[in-house]
């Protein structure tokens, strides 16, 4: 069966690239519809024109010209198109006898192609497969419409086309949807201070843009689709509007009125990057550097949008957070917005509770009340899952019959931290290694802020913390987790630095199971 380009896999899945004739046919359907379409609706729009352009080639090729068949007889001068290569023709321009005893007989023709010189038969009247009727050559081509290629090939279309449009000139991109700028609705100062009027009285928001829409009055002669796209590209474009829906939704809030912790990086999470030898670290450290799944550390983000549990650390604890890492982020849905509203349901009581997604600075927060009401401690598990739809989390904690503990408690002397075991009440599951606190939150601040200040050295740090946690067992050791946890008091770092300065630093010697001792001078 003779088959032309627009029916192969390799021409859309390889060769195709967007022309300008294509872009020129994108820009007359949007003229023509006049509303937003998908990548996938515009992929179809280049697939029926490249589809109906080579058909009309081909019988521009056949005009006046004699689909070559291998039976048929021709003589110098007769203008010859060949389907069997991809349509191309030429002029014969010589002929003699066939030699092949088993063929019988025939002739050769010689063919100019584009400059060059092919021989083929001629008068062959043993079967071929080229020896087919005119008409069977485009019912050949009519035997997948542009939509049933479409079914097959679209999405490697589609994506070629959100590849390219991004750089041409006047195509504008809202999520799933495409459009022209000089077809946007006009979208005035006027227009947006309505839409912030909108979202005040609802509490700052989220609203879908259909709900923002009926306040403004655009226009009832423009399409609905087109109103939207229009105002969310106003909006977009406007400091006072955050979009915090997941990925394929569209919920506007005002900026001004999301919580000062969304706005503004609490301080205890802000992360430096600290140089460190990476070749220093193990690869048992590293498995411990993924146990401990802080999201500063350079691990391969997790797909599987499962069940997590977690431990909870100082910095978290302190600014009512969680930390967006590797293992849960897939637990959020995916958004181009740098901040994503998001909605906690506590397991045990079904109570909602307002998370929003900081991207940028891998946090996620709203869950201060939560962690006072339940007094979830530092190195206490906590429990994610997925819920029901998208931006729909079930937490909860590891709920135990409140037990008499013995936690490491921190407090301040002498404008340094010092630790002390201490018998507590818990009634979580926890980490024991993790497990630090204090009852003068103020009074470590005011270290923490000190260190910060002075960005104070990771080896100084361990030099100061070392010895205090070391004096609260008989073996003098400390747990490289339970550096990881007390260092996060004074200055927010993943554990990498802190574990590529214990193997490195002369001062501190491991004995096993990542316990450390500190070297005698």
């Amino acid at each position: 069966m003779i088959q032309s380009h627009t029916q192969t896999q390799t021409y859309w899945a390889t060769k195709f690239n967007l022309t300008e004739s294509d872009i020129e046919q994108l820009y007359n359907h949007f003229l023509e519809v006049e509303r937003p379409q998908t990548a996938e609706e515009l992929a179809l729009v280049l697939m029926k024109h490249r589809v109906a352009q080579e058909k009309n080639e081909i019988k521009k090729r056949l005009a006046g010209r004699a689909v070559y068949q291998p039976r048929d007889e021709y003589g110098e001068g007769d203008e010859l198109v060949f389907p069997g290569l991809s349509f191309v023709y030429g002029t014969v321009v010589g002929v003699r006898e066939g030699k092949n005893p088993e063929a019988g007989t025939f002739k050769v023709i010689r063919v100019q192609i584009n400059g060059k010189e092919r021989e083929f038969a001629a008068g062959l009247q043993q079967g071929h497969v080229l020896n087919q009727e005119n008409g069977t050559i485009f019912e050949a081509l009519e035997m997948s419409s542009a939509e049933d290629l479409h079914e097959v090939y679209g999405d490697a279309v589609a994506a070629k086309i959100d590849e390219s449009l991004p750089r041409r000139e006047g195509f504008l991109r809202l999520a799933a949807h495409w459009f022209l700028k000089g077809l946007l609705t006009d979208v005035n100062v006027g227009h947006l201070n309505l839409a912030e009027a909108v979202l005040e009285i609802n509490e700052g928001g989220p609203l879908p843009t259909e709900e923002i829409l009926p306040h403004l009055e655009l226009g009832d002669d423009v399409p609905q689709e087109t109103q939207v796209f229009s105002l969310n590209y106003a909006m977009l474009n406007d400091a006072r509007f955050d979009e915090v829906a997941p990925r394929g939704k569209i919920g506007w809030y005002l900026r001004r009125m999301e919580p000062a912790q969304v706005r503004e990086v609490p301080e205890r999470l802000l992360y430096e990057p600290i140089p460190y030898d990476e070749g220093a670290l193990t690869h048992d450290l590293r498995l411990l550097i993924r146990e401990l799944d802080d999201e500063w550390s350079d691990i391969e983000p997790d797909t599987r949008r499962q069940p997590v549990v977690l431990t909870l650390t100082y910095p978290h604890r302190w600014a009512g957070t969680l930390p967006l890492s590797a293992r849960t982020r897939p637990l959020f849905p995916p958004s181009r917005s740098p901040r994503q509203r998001v909605v906690f349901v506590d397991e045990q009581s079904q109570e909602e509770i307002v998370g929003w997604v900081v991207q940028e600075h891998r946090y996620i927060y709203g869950l201060e009340d939560w962690y006072r009401e339940h007094e979830i401690p530092i190195g206490g598990f906590i429990s994610l899952r997925p819920g029901d739809e998208p931006g729909i989390i079930l937490l909860d904690y590891d709920r135990r019959r409140g037990q008499r503990e013995w936690v490491r408690l921190a407090s301040v002397v002498d404008n340094r931290l010092t630790f002390e075991l201490e018998r507590r009440t818990i009634a979580c599951g926890y980490d024991d290694l993790l497990l630090v606190g204090t009852d003068y939150v103020a009074a470590v601040d005011a270290v923490w802020r000190r260190v910060e200040h002075n960005h104070r050295p990771v080896g100084l740090l361990l030099k100061d913390l070392f010895p205090e946690l070391s004096d609260l067992n008989p073996q003098h050791t400390v747990h490289a987790k339970t550096l990881y946890s007390a260092v996060n008091m004074l200055r927010r770092m993943p554990p990498e630095p802190i574990f590529a300065e214990l193997v490195s630093n002369p001062a501190f010697m491991a004995v096993g199971d990542h316990y450390w001792q500190e070297e005698k001078s």
